[in-house]
C-alpha cells in the first residue's frame, strides 16, 4: 500500500516537472518544434522497444482499434502543442493550473454533448472553478500582465486533454496502457514532423541543452510517470490514485518557484486553490456515480 502512495507521488512529480523543463528549454534558446520533436522521438523509441520486448496478449491492437489510437495520438499532440505554446507566452505555473481544469471540461461536455444530468455538487464545482480560473489569470488586478493568447492556448490544451481522457477510457478497456502510450507517442512524433517539417531542426542549438530537455521531457515527464501511475493504480485502486494525483499542480507550483523563481499573487493562489478543490469534489462525487465520464 505504501509503495502505491510513493508511485502516485512520483507520477505527479514527473508530470509536474514538464512545464518547468519546457520553460527552462525556452530560456536556453530551444524552440517549440525541437522540444516537441525530442520529447516524442525519444519516448517513441523507448516505448516501441518496451512493446517488442514484452510481447503478450493485449499489447498488439486489433485493426479496429487503429483509428481510435490515431485519434488518441492527435488529441494528445493537440494538448501538448497548445501546452508548450502557452508556456512560451506566460508562466509555467499558470499554464499548469489551466491544464488542470480538464476534469471540469469533461463535466461540461458530459452535460452539453452527452446530456448527463448535472448534480448540485457539479454545479457548485463548476461555478467555484470558473471563479478560480478568473483569479488565476489575474483578470481583476492584472499584476503580471497575463497573455490572453497564452490563456487561450492553456485552455485549448485542457480541452484537448479532456477529450483525450474520454477517448482513452474506451481504449483502456481492451488495450494495455503501454500500447496506448506507444501509439500515442508515435502519432505525436509524426504529427510534429508534418506540422513543422524539421529538416534542419538541430542546427543552431546547444546539444547539451537539447539532451537535457529531450531526455527530461521524454523519460522523466512522460514515460516514468505513466508507468508509475499505472502501477500505483493497480495497488491503490482508481479512486485513491485519482484523488492523490490532485497534488500535481501543487508540486508544479513549488518546482516553478524553486527552479524558475516564478511566483503567484495572493489572488492567483486563491484561484488555484479553488480549482484544486473543485477537481477533488468532482472526483469524490464520481465515487458515488461511477458510471459518469472520467473526471
Amino acid at each position: 500500500m505504501k509503495n502505491g502512495y510513493v508511485l502516485i507521488f512520483l507520477a505527479a512529480l514527473g508530470f509536474a516537472a514538464l512545464p518547468v523543463f519546457i520553460k527552462y528549454g525556452y530560456n536556453l534558446g530551444l524552440t517549440t518544434e525541437i522540444m516537441l520533436l525530442l520529447r516524442f522521438l525519444i519516448a517513441s523509441l523507448i516505448l516501441v522497444f518496451i512493446m517488442f520486448v514484452n510481447r503478450k496478449k493485449g499489447f498488439i491492437p486489433r485493426k479496429s482499434n487503429l483509428p481510435q489510437l490515431v485519434v488518441q495520438g492527435l488529441l494528445f499532440f493537440g494538448s501538448a502543442y497548445c501546452y508548450t505554446l502557452s508556456i512560451m507566452h506566460m508562466s509555467a505555473t499558470v499554464t499548469n493550473i489551466l491544464l488542470y481544469t480538464y476534469p471540469l471540461m469533461v463535466v461540461l461536455m458530459a452535460t452539453i454533448v452527452f446530456k448527463e444530468k448535472i448534480s448540485l455538487v457539479k454545479a457548485v464545482t463548476l461555478f467555484t472553478s470558473f471563479i478560480g480560473c478568473l483569479l488565476v489569470i489575474d483578470i481583476i488586478h492584472t499584476t503580471q500582465q497575463i497573455s490572453m493568447l497564452g490563456v487561450l492556448y492553456g485552455l485549448g490544451s485542457a480541452l484537448f486533454y479532456a477529450i483525450y481522457n474520454i477517448n482513452g477510457q474506451h481504449l483502456s478497456e481492451t488495450l494495455e496502457p503501454v500500447t496506448i502510450a506507444t501509439y500515442t507517442s508515435v502519432v505525436c512524433l509524426l504529427a510534429t514532423v508534418i506540422v513543422y517539417r524539421p529538416f534542419d531542426i538541430f542546427t543552431g542549438h546547444s546539444y547539451q541543452a537539447m539532451w537535457i530537455i529531450g531526455l527530461g521531457t521524454a523519460i522523466l515527464c512522460t514515460i516514468m510517470p505513466i508507468f508509475c501511475y499505472q502501477k500505483g493504480l493497480s495497488l491503490l485502486g482508481a479512486s485513491q490514485a485519482s484523488i492523490l494525483s490532485t497534488i500535481e499542480p501543487v508540486i508544479a507550483t513549488f518546482l516553478a518557484f524553486l527552479i524558475l523563481r516564478e511566483t503567484l499573487s495572493t489572488s492567483q493562489l486563491s484561484g488555484a486553490f479553488l480549482i484544486i478543490i473543485g477537481v477533488l469534489l468532482l472526483k469524490l462525487d464520481k465515487l458515488k456515480h461511477p458510471k459518469t465520464l472520467p473526471s
